[in-house]
């Protein structure tokens, strides 16, 4: 009897380690975004003359997407926390970049903070399973619960001391400090340039070199920017996206150094239209009335003394009202915006109504949705011409129904299958198919890609 006692403890105990070293040996997962990344950029590489190695490999090695249905708005905030749960903006909650302030109060606030999220997360998810997990500059990510190495995305004052801001916000407490006394200065949340993503790249190598994250998330933001200023696939964007691939390498050898059975997959947010016009629809909301200016302050910014219906511009245009209820202010608006879609020069393409914004799953609570025409991005302007010139720029945040919007997912590692075109795919099928890769428990409606 003792001796069967002692065989069943040594096989109790092998079992042990072996399935130890099965979790030690388990893939890990490195996300990569890359804002603003349209899929044909990779996919048709030759046709726009671009020199990516990097990215080509995923094709030829790994699985891809033609392309990835987004979400509304096509704007990077709610996208991103779209792909890290799987599910719509409005269940999530991030339903814009920046928050809708009609009285101008919040300073351009966006939503940073992870506490606003209303689902579980990838992140969550991973360190519930025990794995390690790592994010730096993801956007709603502060305070993120699960992440045990976090840089998160984060600015106020656009200034150098935004960098104290995010020390201060990183944890574990004076890790990042730690960093940056081997490594030299982190950047500021809003540095949108290559230098910035160069230094979050080095940032991110020494994490995964040092950490060794099960799961890890980084954004870089070059390319979204830079097609911003100069439209897509212009010689700049060309020239971002060419240094990002450079950067995507150096990323992913760093996973794969100690673990040869990891995976990589590099996402983007949405695509990108080049644009010429810009649609300032806050005049007319002012000249009816809708919206009241009050003076200026004493820096010169203008003011919103009261309003009743107020367009929150988040990529496409969000129709608000101040009372749900207000059944003529709503009829007021709804006349406004169809006179106005009925001149084509005016750059409107839909009107949605607020059933038809709900079925979108993006904008809670809006009376109406306008989206644009391709071509046509929206202003900020206060008076003047409602439509303005403004060429060779780039823009995003049009219905995600639209090609031009689809977002990219390229992933590559052991078990993956080599040169799988995985066809048109849902955004809110990353997060389960991720978590399916980690096997962590993770509730979702669609099922994972493989």
């Amino acid at each position: 009897m003792t001796r069967l006692r002692v065989l069943y403890t040594a096989v109790r105990v092998v079992v042990l380690v072996l399935g130890a070293n099965i979790v030690l040996c388990a893939a890990s997962v490195l996300l990569i975004s890359i804002d603003g990344l349209r899929p044909d950029s990779v996919t048709q590489a030759d046709q726009h003359g671009l020199k990516i190695p990097n990215l080509r490999k995923f094709i030829a090695e790994g699985s891809y997407a033609e392309g990835v249905t987004g979400v509304t708005p096509t704007i990077t905030y709610p996208s991103h926390t779209t792909i890290v749960t799987g599910v719509w903006p409005a269940q999530h909650g991030i339903l814009g970049n920046t928050k809708f302030d009609p009285l101008f109060e919040n300073l351009g606030g966006w939503y940073w903070y992870a506490s606003e999220i209303r689902v579980p997360t990838l992140w969550s998810a991973a360190n519930q399973a025990g794995i390690v997990v790592a994010s730096l500059n993801w956007p709603a990510s502060v305070g993120a619960t699960g992440v045990r190495y976090l840089i998160p995305e984060y600015w106020r004052a656009r200034t150098p001391d935004d960098r104290l801001l995010i020390e201060a916000l990183s944890r574990p407490d004076g890790w990042l400090q730690e960093l940056e006394a081997k490594l030299g200065p982190y950047t500021n949340g809003n540095d949108t340039t290559l230098e910035g993503d160069e230094i979050r790249t080095k940032f991110a190598v020494e994490m995964l070199l040092s950490t060794k994250p099960g799961f890890m998330t980084i954004h870089l933001t070059a390319l979204d920017e830079t097609e911003h200023e100069t439209s897509p696939f212009s010689k700049q964007s060309n020239e971002a996206l060419e240094a990002l691939d450079g950067m995507i390498g150096r990323l992913t050898a760093a996973a794969l150094h100690d673990n040869p059975s990891g995976i990589v997959a590099v996402v983007s947010d949405h695509g990108f239209v080049r644009t010429d016009h810009r649609v300032n629809l806050m005049i007319p909301f002012i000249e009816n009335g809708l919206v009241k200016l009050g003076k200026p302050s004493s820096n010169g910014a203008a003011t919103v003394q009261s309003w009743d219906a107020e367009p929150w511009l988040a990529g496409s245009a969000a129709i608000m009202l101040r009372r749900a209820d207000d059944a003529g202010v709503r009829e007021r608006v709804k006349q406004m915006l169809n006179q106005l879609a009925a001149k084509p020069e005016n750059g409107i393409a839909r009107i949605l109504d607020a059933e038809e914004v709900k079925k979108t799953g993006g904008f809670s609570g809006a009376a109406f949705l306008v989206e644009l025409k391709p071509g046509y991005q929206f202003g900020s302007a206060l008076s003047g011409p409602l439509v303005t010139d403004a060429p060779s720029t780039g823009t995003h945040g049009y219905l995600p129904d639209r090609p031009e919007m689809r977002a990219s997912f390229f992933i590559e590692g052991q078990g993956i299958a080599a040169g799988k075109n995985l066809g048109l795919i849902d955004m809110r099928q990353i997060a389960p198919t991720l978590a399916s890769i980690l096997n962590v428990k993770f509730q979702s409606t669609l099922k994972p890609l493989f």
